[in-house]
């Protein structure tokens, strides 16, 4: 019998990657894990493939005893449990070396811009206002962007493009990352320096453990009254509560976010999806900023072809 390519997210996959798949002698089935538990033939699942739905962790990796690789078109892996697949030498390939590649990928970028857009002038608050049959123009007024400060956490891929979309909106760019220098824009001294300096502040850091938490209670005491924050990292990040606490008291003037803490779990347990319950001015999307027809089947035939050609 055929070895098996098991995806647990299937939705729209890359027909294209499916074909790669196929033509290099596996059998292709995608099906929920609710599904795969049941799977009669999981001893001849080799590849699983997964994009953020599920936490791979020790309960289900153990029902595959023959399996070589887990495949994610992520550059985060803070879904999979990277222990169990070492201690089982179990292959992950996900999208985080391939810096060459990613370099292509502007998704997560352009999304970051929207959320700005969005946030900064009330759009969806002003559009959710009009479907009720009102016409408060006045009441939804909001900021242009020509002359403010962003401060990029994190100037790598996607906050290099967000630079760029800076400087055509007439934007000054102040960034901080300890690992790069780039003369074209000014490189704060801190993060506690950034905060005193933007007046938005956008967050692009992978998600490691000094980089947990790393919007806290102190860079929030630090920043300019007013502060807008844009996340489309990785929720645990921002400790949210410190962010709640900042939009209580007027420090932070607005928040939206592509991810939070514990989008994995229950959403619900989410102090800013919380606040957004109660009024606070918090956006939230389901961490689609990689989420476009475009990037995910590319990501997802790149990576088939990937790893065929190195198996």
């Amino acid at each position: 019998m055929k070895p098996i390519v098991y995806n647990l997210e299937p939705f729209c996959y890359s027909p294209n990657a499916e074909e790669i798949w196929i033509s290099k002698g596996f059998k292709y089935i995608g099906g929920s894990l609710d599904e795969l538990k049941k799977f009669q033939n999981r001893n001849l699942i080799e590849i699983l493939i997964t994009r953020l739905r599920c936490i791979l962790d020790e309960s289900i990796l153990r029902l595959l005893p023959n399996l070589k690789a887990v495949i994610t078109a992520t550059t985060g892996l803070d879904h999979i449990d990277k222990s169990v697949l070492e201690n089982k030498k179990v292959q992950i390939y996900s999208l985080r070396p391939h810096k060459k590649f990613l370099d292509s990928i502007p998704s997560t970028a352009e999304h970051t811009w929207g959320l700005m857009m969005a946030l900064l002038r009330n759009i969806p608050n002003a559009n959710t206002d009009v479907m009720k049959g009102n016409w408060e123009r006045d009441r939804y007024r909001g900021y242009q962007l020509k002359g403010k400060t962003i401060g990029i956490i994190g100037l790598g891929r996607t906050g290099t493009k967000v630079a760029h979309y800076a400087n055509s909106f007439n934007m000054e760019v102040v960034y901080y990352d300890p690992d790069v220098f780039n003369g074209e824009w000014n490189k704060a001294d801190s993060l506690n320096d950034l905060a005193k300096r933007a007046d938005i502040v956008s967050v692009h850091v992978h998600l490691l453990q000094d980089t947990i938490n790393l919007i806290d209670n102190i860079f929030v005491e630090n920043c300019k009254d007013n502060l807008f924050i844009i996340n489309t990292s990785r929720g645990k990040v921002c400790d949210e509560l410190a962010i709640v606490n900042g939009l209580n008291k007027g420090k932070i003037k607005g928040v939206a976010t592509d991810v939070l803490s514990c989008e994995l779990i229950n959403i619900t347990d989410s102090r800013l999806w919380r606040a957004q319950q109660e009024g606070a001015n918090v956006i939230i999307t389901p961490h689609l900023g990689g989420a476009t027809w475009e990037a995910m089947w590319d990501c997802e035939t790149y990576l088939a072809k990937h790893y065929v050609s190195n198996n």
